[in-house]
């Protein structure tokens, strides 16, 4: 079974990434986010955030266990932030480079706001959600031991990552087969 996992710090280029190599393997693309399970319930929001900043575990293992069980449907690109920790066994996982500046630009563009207050935003929301993956989990997401490979979203495109990432999977998936 394909299970690839791209991590990477926010507006790096996962879901973006994830929808196009799903798309070309013909596969399911899990992006699932904390917002996401929120329905857009203010109130449901209001106590996500409360829970978060409390680094309350009961939350994370709830979005784990819907992410695993997504995964273990079948063929799969998981871009979820901690998909590469948490889906034991990935055929490849991938993290996604790309500076402090590209990702405040990139994420301004989408949103429409100022690159100033969106760089200030970036800055400060990689520092919450680090700390809150070490605090909850034990995990350091700036060491990247169990990352395959490592790409510059900012020097490659999409197209060369998308074949980068596709002539891995399909190598390992075929090598199980001899």
């Amino acid at each position: 079974m394909i299970k690839i996992c791209i991590s990477g710090l926010a507006s790096s280029g996962k879901t973006a990434l994830g929808e196009i190599l799903a798309e070309r393997l013909n596969i399911l693309h899990i992006k699932e986010s904390y917002k996401d399970s929120t329905n857009g319930d203010e109130e449901i929001i209001s106590l996500l955030k409360e829970l978060t900043a409390k680094n309350d575990k009961k939350f994370a293992e709830i979005f784990d266990n819907k992410v695993r069980a997504l995964a273990d449907q079948g063929n799969c690109v998981v871009t979820t932030w901690l998909g590469s920790w948490i889906i034991k066994d990935a055929t490849i996982r991938v993290w996604l480079n790309a500076s402090i500046e590209e990702r405040a630009r990139r994420r301004a563009k989408k949103n429409n706001t100022k690159y100033a207050s969106t760089l200030s935003f970036i800055r400060d929301y990689d520092r919450l959600t680090i700390n809150h993956f070490e605090n909850v989990y034990g995990i350091d997401v700036t060491k990247h031991g169990i990352f395959d490979l490592e790409l510059n979203t900012e020097k490659l495109s999409i197209d060369e990552m998308v074949e980068i990432i596709s002539l891995i999977t399909l190598s390992r998936e075929n090598s199980k087969f001899l």
